[in-house]
């Protein structure tokens, strides 16, 4: 950009001399305007001082004009506005005419015109370009305008010619008829037409808003010249007619995406006619009447905001297509005119539109002057082809044919593909010269010949200290049968791409292209002094250089540097030779050097291949090497081996990726992979051996002739092989259609799927690199055997596809199978696992908490055990695993040893401080304070508590579990007793506790007959506290029982039926009521007929069996009636049998909880809230017991019950959230404990108040101490509590009414 704001500023300052020199030096001498022919008035008032002519310009056009517009006439126009009425005004066959403006004139910003011309591209902000316009201003209507014809010496000096344009087209039909060479379409507009002119001038004139054309010339001969003019924004018609334009777009890839460039390709039409216009042009076609070459100099002028000029040219005899072209400036010339010589210096074309050449349109043949542009500025020229300059060449005469391009700046922001086009159409014999030096290119350079041939010599270019600079996403050189040297030019963001030519680079520096910084097709190229490609990108081929069917060759001294370049093959270059005889030639060229010591040095730093070949790709790069024989030749050759071979004589590498993948070509071989060594004379490898369906995985990796990485698909031959001695038999060919697998850079594993074969089990897999197939070819590959045995536990064969597939009692239950890993994906609860006589099976639902509740994974051969939970293992993970013991209290499986049998004797003691903690504080189910308590616990514990999973606890949590446990008859902690103890043994633990308490209790009783002291202990309340014993063994004993019971059946699978044996729940390795589970279940069947069913029974009926007592075979309830009392004592007479009911709930409840075997807790939850609820709203409404404190008592433990489960069921909140539900529970019913406690206690400690402050030392009689009590306890709670005694007859609660 400081190139161009140099050049405008040289324009405004020559400009301004120009007009200072001229106009203002005529303005500033009226009184002396002795040289003006005729005074033109813009208002019929004239000079007073002056005795020349002064009259309006109608008057001059219209009054007899042939009287004023003689040869030697100078017309000079006064400062103002004159304006034309006449139409089409023509001046023609004189000699001699000048129009010249008086006055002074204003400084213009085009930037002005660009807002009136909306269409147009917005000047960008850094650019300031502004013009001249004169303040003597002719100005048209009724489409008005001038025609020049056959006028020798016509100057137009220091005017404005605004909104003209006179229809001239009967004009240029008489042209059209007289040189057919020349195709003018109806319908043209001009502001000056001029014809057969001889020595133009045209200074500070500016020519606007034209309708059509600004300013046409046809044959302006001679030495004609426009310094200092503007010529903006012509062809008004098009302006104000835009609706008659249709927009287009191309596109061109930056390399991440695609930007749209619009512009205008039609020209302006009405009906079958065509509208053209433009700035200028100029047409020549007619040389035989002068002898001298016709010269044209353009200097200091501006050419901007022109629409779609339209002309035709023909060739031969055809016309060309009708196409919009030189809408800024546009010389044509037919292929048989005489040269001209044209030079245009610091002149600026800006913003113009058309479909050829929008800003500069050349077709010339150049006489022996040439065509020179120096200290130009081309910018925003919208076209298709040649936006910023387009020129084609016909030159008639050899070693005159210069096109020169000095300190320029060309750019076209909206097409950076149309740039700059210099074309030969046609063959010739010498070359066209072509020098550009010291400019700015930001937009494609384009070099055409239309000879072709790798020796074309239609175009010589040499160019010199040239940036070239894409300012969209291309840019760059395009040459096409042309030669080319290009010496200290920077090509950035862009590229050279060269096609069948010749091109020599010195001194230069390629960078951050997104193509190959060369790209070159049947190209010789030839690199000396510092060249440089840095950080160039390609997306397939060579990010620095991509020789396609090239030569390259390199002279001393030289020193070539790749640095950074990217590619997918051959980060910095790719020599493609594939398919041609003709070999890639290589030349290194030193005449004073040597292969080991040459004066050439080549630098690779972190190239990068995306695919293979980060230094160098080849397609067979076994046929690169040194040919100094080839044409051309060169002298000091040096002929020695292959292209390689100069890579590691001249090359240093530095950071360019793995050394295997630095030179590469195509695919041609492939080669096993051992670890992460390469071994390409790997023999034949070790039997793999896998199941149908299975994956074999071969480490595998394509190569190129000289074995570095080259990625491939790859092709699979497959072999039938005899077991015993591995002979091919039958082998299968690949198709090309089929489903291939890609190689990378580095050992690669080709996925093999085995299938089941009914011949033979044994399978050879050869594979093969695509690039490299033919049918026809033998291969040394890298050859695996596969043995493929039948399918294993859990997995069938499917006969459509041969391989395994999930058994069908997987499937019913919607497992997963992978035969890859033999592994099965069970989802939630379910259980899947080989049953002790090796079938498989599976469980709808993992019993209670022994299995991961989580979707998982695993080999149900080998790894059944990892869905188990708590190291537990076997089937329905029922057992512990080796050297782990089943722990009390909880499904864990932990380390233990036979000396945790000593354990025994604190639980003993434990069950004696119990039985003394009922017996001292009377907490026994005949006072009814702990009845609530006892029937929460029983509830909350197997219902509720046993379905949250474990999280971690505090000290306090431990506490409620403890207390739950302890109400249960549970322990509270994790034990064992005996290594190898088992869920079997467990569950004879479990009856012992209890039935060890009722024991202690009954001896305690029966031994009060016999000892005194026993009696004495033991006092009043035995039976009570056996009664609340025999109630907490009840729930202990129920969930044995139900536990001994519970069975369920297994699915296993014996294709192809399934068989459903029966397991026993708690432990599935064992059969249901088979071997020592007979024993257990004659247990639990004692039990339950001895105790859990008579108990449940006499409870529930006691009313109707005392009253009926006296019958034969009911007169046992009378021995019994004390300890029935103990249950009813405190409800009320109606309700005596609400004990009973309580142990209803209790069944009803345990079998709920038993049968839920998807261990599901809103099942629990559920039918602890109905059951619970129900009973709790006919307590509180009945009002059972005879006080109402433990009436209050009893429904708010219900109560309790209720909320939480309704919480849990509603919230249905996490794991977390749960268990704090679950603790504040379990709180609040260990606060009414302590209260119960409490209270038991003080009525202790008043009876040891008394004993002491009585004094008595004598014993009192048994008899009068129940008596003491039983008046103590009636003050507290009004009920009656009904003890043991020697006759206990004499003391129990008067039998029901016989009624």
């Amino acid at each position: 950009m400081e190139r161009t704001m140099s050049v405008i500023l040289f324009i405004h300052v020559s400009a301004f001399y120009i007009l200072a020199s001229g106009s203002l030096g005529w303005a500033s001498n009226q009184g002396s305007l002795s040289w003006c022919s005729y005074i033109v008035t813009p208002n019929g008032t004239c000079l007073n001082s002056t005795s020349i002519p002064c009259h309006t310009i109608d008057f001059y056009t219209q009054t007899e004009p042939r009287a004023y517009f003689q040869s030697n006439s100078t017309f000079c126009f006064m400062s103002g506005i004159h304006v034309l009425h006449v139409g089409t005004f023509t001046i023609e066959n004189l000699s001699d005419i000048t129009f010249i403006g008086l006055g002074s004139y204003v400084q213009r910003s085009l930037e002005e015109k660009v807002n009136e011309f909306h269409f147009s591209p917005n000047i960008e902000n850094d650019t300031i370009i502004t013009f001249l316009e004169p303040t003597a201003i002719i100005q048209c209507t009724n489409f008005s305008g001038f025609l020049f014809s056959n006028i020798t010496n016509l100057s137009l000096i220091n005017l404005t010619i605004a909104n003209c344009g006179a229809d001239v087209t009967n004009t240029l039909l008489q042209v059209h008829e007289a040189n057919p060479i020349i195709d003018m379409k109806p319908c043209h507009y001009v502001a000056i037409l001029m014809v057969n002119i001889t020595n133009l001038v045209i200074e500070t004139t500016s020519i606007q808003n034209s309708t059509g054309y600004g300013l046409m010339g046809i044959n302006v001969f001679g030495q004609s010249q426009m310094n200092g003019s503007s010529f903006v924004g012509n062809n008004q018609f098009v302006k104000d007619n835009l609706q008659l334009y249709s927009p287009a777009a191309t596109y061109c890839n930056d390399g991440s995406n695609y930007i749209a460039r619009s512009f205008y390709v039609n020209s302006a039409t009405s009906g079958n006619n065509v509208y053209a216009g433009g700035n200028a042009v100029f047409v020549f076609y007619q040389f035989s009447n002068y002898s001298a070459e016709p010269v044209l100099k353009i200097s200091f002028c501006l050419f901007a905001l022109g629409i779609d000029g339209s002309i035709g040219l023909k060739n031969g005899t055809t016309f060309s297509i009708f196409n919009s072209m030189g809408t800024g400036l546009g010389i044509l010339m037919p292929q048989n005119a005489y040269g001209i010589s044209i030079i245009i210096t610091n002149t600026i074309a800006y913003g113009n539109q058309a479909f050829l050449g929008a800003n500069f349109n050349l077709l010339v043949n150049p006489a022996s002057g040439g065509i020179m542009l120096s200290g130009v500025y081309s910018a925003r020229g919208v076209s298709w082809i040649g936006g910023g300059l387009y020129i084609s060449i016909n030159p008639l005469l050899p070693d005159q044919n210069a096109i020169t391009l000095l300190n320029s700046v060309l750019s076209t922001d909206y097409n950076p593909d149309s740039g700059i086009y210099i074309i030969v159409p046609n063959q010739i014999t010498a070359s066209v010269m072509v020098q550009i030096e010291h400019s700015t290119l930001s937009s494609n350079l384009v070099l055409l010949s239309a000879d072709t041939g790798i020796s074309a010599t239609g175009i010589s270019a040499t160019i010199n200290n040239t940036l070239f600079g894409a300012t969209g996403c291309s840019g760059g050189i395009g040459a096409f049968y042309a030669s080319l040297e290009l010496s200290n030019c920077t090509f950035s963001h862009t590229n050279l791409y060269a096609s069948q030519s010749y091109v020599e680079i010195e001194d230069s520096t390629f960078e951050n292209s997104l193509f190959s910084a060369n790209d070159l097709y049947y190209t010789h190229l030839l690199l000396k002094g510092n060249v440089s490609y840095v950080n160039n990108k390609a997306t397939v081929h060579g990010g620095a250089q991509y020789l396609y069917n090239s030569d390259l060759t390199v002279t001393a001294p030289a020193n070539i540097m790749f640095v950074n370049n990217i590619a997918s093959y051959g980060g910095a270059m790719n020599v493609y030779t594939k398919g041609d005889n003709r070999n890639c030639i290589f030349h290194l060229i030193d005449p004073n050097g040597t292969l080991e010591s040459p004066g050439i040095h080549l630098y690779f730093e972190g190239n990068m291949a995306d695919e293979a070949g980060s230094v160098l790709y080849g397609g067979d790069i076994d046929l690169c090497y040194y040919d100094c024989t080839s044409t051309p030749k060169y002298a000091g050759c040096i002929s020695s081996g292959y292209m390689v071979t100069v890579f590691n004589k001249t090359g240093t590498y530095s950071n360019n990726g793995n050394t295997s993948l630095m030179i590469s070509s195509d695919p041609r071989s492939i080669c096993c992979c051992t670890n992460t060594s390469i071994d390409c004379n790997a023999a034949l490898g070790p039997i793999k051996t896998v199941y149908p369906g299975q994956t074999v995985n071969i480490p595998v990796i394509t190569v190129g002739q000289l074995l570095g990485a080259s990625p491939d698909i790859v092709l699979r031959y497959t072999c039938n092989v005899d077991s015993d001695e591995y002979h091919p038999l039958t082998c299968t060919v690949p198709s090309l259609n089929d489903q291939f697998q890609q190689t990378r850079q580095y050992c690669t594993n080709y996925s093999y799927t085995a299938v089941w074969n009914n011949q033979v089990n044994t399978t050879e897999v050869f594979l093969v690199p695509k690039s490299a197939y033919t049918e026809s070819s033998t291969y040394a590959s890298c050859a695996t055997l596969v043995s493929v045995l039948p399918c294993p536990f859990g997995f069938v064969l499917n006969q459509s596809s041969q391989m395994c597939t999930c058994s069908s009692v997987l499937l019913k239950y919607n497992i997963k199978c992978d035969i890859g890993d033999q592994r099965v994906f069970r989802t939630a609860n379910i259980w899947v696992g080989n049953t002790s006589n090796g079938i498989l099976a599976v469980h709808k639902h993992c019993p209670y908490d022994y299995c991961i509740a989580t979707d998982i994974s695993f080999a149900v051969l080998d790894d059944q055990d990892t869905q188990c939970a708590h190291d537990r293992s076997g089937v329905l993970c029922g057992r512990c695993k080796p050297h782990l013991s089943a722990m009390l209290g909880s499904a864990q499986c932990k380390l233990c040893n036979d000396n945790y049998v000593w354990l025994l004797i604190p639980i003993s003691i434990m069950g004696v401080v119990m039985v003394a903690f009922l017996f001292l504080l009377n907490c026994t189910v005949s006072v009814g304070t702990l009845n609530g308590l006892i029937l929460y616990t029983n509830i909350i514990r197997p219902g509720i508590l046993n379905l949250l999973p474990t999280t971690s606890q505090n000290c306090f949590e431990k506490l409620l579990v403890v207390f739950v446990d302890w109400m249960n008859l549970d322990l509270g902690i994790e034990t064992c007793f005996y290594d190898g103890m088992d869920t079997y043994a467990k569950t004879w633990l479990e009856l012992f506790f209890p039935m060890y308490l009722l024991a202690m209790v009954a001896t305690i009783i029966i031994g009060s007959r016999w000892s005194s002291k026993l009696a004495w202990i033991s006092k009043r309340n035995a039976v009570a506290v056996l009664a609340t014993l025999v109630l907490l063994s009840y729930t202990a004993l129920l969930q044995s029982v139900l536990t001994i019971f519970s069975y369920t059946h297994l699915d296993e699978a014996i294709e192809p039926n399934i068989h459903n044996p029966t397991v026993w729940l708690a432990d599935g390795n064992i059969l249901y009521a088979h071997g020592k589970h007979i024993y257990l279940l004659l247990a639990g069947l004692l039990i339950l007929v001895i105790f859990i069913f008579p108990f449940t029974s006499m409870l529930l009926l006691s009313p109707w069996l005392q009253a009926k007592s006296h019958w034969r075979g009911l007169q046992w309830m009378i021995r019994v009636k004390p300890f029935i009392d103990s249950y009813q004592s405190p409800y009320k007479d109606w309700y005596r049998y609400w004990p009973g009911v309580h142990l209803v709930i209790r069944v009803v409840l345990y079998v709920v909880f038993t049968t839920n075997q998807v261990n599901d807790i809103n099942t629990n939850l559920l039918a602890c809230a109905l059951v619970v609820g129900l009973y709790c709203g006919m307590a509180n409404i009945l009002s059972v017991y005879k006080n109402s404190f433990l009436t209050i008592l009893e429904v708010l433990l219900m109560t309790n019950i209720v909320i939480l489960s309704t919480s849990m069921l509603y919230v249905n909140a996490s794991v977390d959230t749960n268990n704090i539900l679950m603790t504040i529970s379990i709180a609040c019913a260990l606060c009414i404990f302590a209260v119960v406690v409490a209270f038991h206690s003080k009525d202790l400690i008043q009876s040891f108040r008394k004993k002491k402050l009585s004094h008595v030392n004598e014993r009192v009689s048994y008899e009068s101490l129940e008596t003491t009590d039983v008046q103590e306890s009636g003050k507290l709670l009004k009920t009656t509590n009904i003890q043991e005694s020697g006759n206990i007859f004499n003391y129990r609660e008067p039998l029901l009414d016989d009624n």
